[in-house]
């Protein structure tokens, strides 16, 4: 037997209900759960609703995710939560922990210092580089020894970023028009495909690595708390589907939050001080891409909310106008990390290739590989050696040309599955070595510039 919410509220917001003496009792209802806030605690029951990504329909199911919520939360806050009470009937009325038969279940906390909220301190200014530092080595540490396993890995691996990716987009394209315009979707959805598809490989081994976790799956600034000791908690206890993942794309949330709240420098400060912490270094690309991917949904779940019947006209607006917001930071995010450019410069010895090429790296932060250069070390020669052989012979011959200019295209592949830009300095004369680097492109989804001489 389910209770009705209306009765729930009515005879649990008595001070007789609760364990403890109360007088002051606030209650806040979200779309699954309905929470009892007194001075020093909080009591959260969840209402009998079935999303489909979650099912609280029977008082078992509410025992079992109750359970599951403290146990998975004593992860990062073991103090914060204190276990399961039953909702018991004695009389004709409902309280928290009574003698009576249990018809429901709470999830029993203590009350969180509100005023250190992270959002609340963030409003105030008062969030110092310091504090952020503290809650990237908390997460680096809680996901260096979350658990992983084959059943994890199968679960949120590669296959994963697949669906959840595809779901989105097909679950927000009928909101085109109303909370992103087309051109916005286009982008996302062309940016998340190429990403997901040239990075296959990248997916794969992140896999193989360990690297895909039991993690918290909404960790975002409305569940951190920036006390002595600093709580993370409220992690998704509902789906294992959106808490098993890879660590990044679970940190990445953070991190898309503080740049929606217009602190940048934060996000980056969090970012840089995680990936160190972990040991992550050079995964920025992908990093970034589950940020992207994190904006998306938060688009896609305030963009539900202002269509909800059950909302309110002016908070159905205000979900609108966050979703335009997520959808349109991760467009500038997608923008950020558009796949990387091979610019190839074409032309006769003492063009001034070299020249520009030096000067274009400089400019916009690209990787040099010169044909010059891969040669001398092909040959075994100091790059900086000038050797004078006749044109055509010795280490300009055919044979040994070709084999440079494969060379060439095997390094910048390998840099620009990196993430990094590169520019080729080259004559490039033979059309077959053009057509190597166009190649080299397309197998990375790469942008191709052609410049000549």
């Amino acid at each position: 037997m389910n209770i009705p919410t209306e009765r729930l509220i009515r005879e649990l917001s008595r001070p007789e209900a609760f364990p403890e003496t109360t007088r002051d009792i606030r209650v806040v209802q979200t779309h699954i759960s309905v929470i009892f806030i007194t001075e020093n605690r909080v009591y959260k029951v969840k209402k009998p609703v079935d999303f489909g990504f979650l099912d609280f329909t029977t008082p078992e199911k509410r025992l079992r995710f109750c359970t599951e919520e403290v146990e998975l939360n004593r992860r990062l806050s073991p103090d914060l939560y204190l276990g399961v009470l039953p909702v018991t009937e004695e009389g004709d009325l409902l309280r928290f922990g009574g003698s009576g038969p249990a018809l429901d279940y709470a999830v029993l906390m203590n009350r969180l210092q509100e005023d250190r909220l992270l959002p609340i301190l963030l409003e105030k200014h008062e969030v110092t580089p310091e504090m952020i530092e503290r809650v990237a080595a908390k997460v680096a540490r809680f996901h260096l020894q979350a658990a992983t396993s084959p059943e994890i890995t199968r679960i949120g691996g590669s296959d994963a970023i697949h669906t959840n990716t595809e779901e989105n987009f097909e679950q927000i394209q009928p909101y085109i028009g109303h909370t992103l315009s087309q051109a916005t979707f286009d982008l996302l959805a062309d940016f998340t495909r190429t990403f997901r598809d040239v990075n296959r490989e990248l997916f794969l081994r992140r896999e193989s690595e360990g690297w895909i976790r039991d993690g918290h799956g909404d960790l975002h600034t409305q569940h951190i708390c920036l006390t002595g000791d600093i709580q993370i908690y409220d992690c998704i206890e509902f789906n294992r589907r959106f808490r098993y993942s890879d660590v990044l794309c679970d940190a990445a949330f953070l991190a898309m939050d503080l740049r929606m709240k217009g602190r940048k420098d934060l996000a980056d400060l969090y970012t840089r001080k995680y990936l160190e912490f972990t040991g992550q270094g050079g995964t920025e690309a992908l990093y970034n891409f589950y940020a992207c991917y994190r904006a998306v949904v938060r688009g896609k779940v305030e963009g539900f909310r202002s269509r909800d019947p059950d909302v309110n006209e002016k908070e159905a607006q205000r979900a609108a106008e966050d979703a335009r917001g997520f959808f349109h930071l991760a467009g500038e995010l997608a923008r950020a990390i558009t796949p990387p450019g091979l610019i190839i410069t074409c032309g006769l010895m003492g063009s001034g290739k070299s020249s520009l090429a030096a000067g274009l790296a400089e400019k916009f932060d690209l990787e040099v590989i010169s044909t010059d250069r891969v040669r001398k070390e092909l040959a075994g020669m100091d790059p900086l050696e000038s050797k004078h052989v006749p044109y055509g012979g010795d280490i300009y011959s055919s044979e040994f040309t070709d084999r440079t200019y494969r060379e060439l295209s095997a390094r910048s592949e390998a840099l620009l599955k990196s993430g990094a830009s590169v520019i080729l300095d080259g004559t490039f004369l033979n059309p077959g070595y053009r057509s190597l680097a166009t190649e080299t492109a397309r197998k990375t989804g790469s942008h191709c510039i052609f410049i000549y001489l």
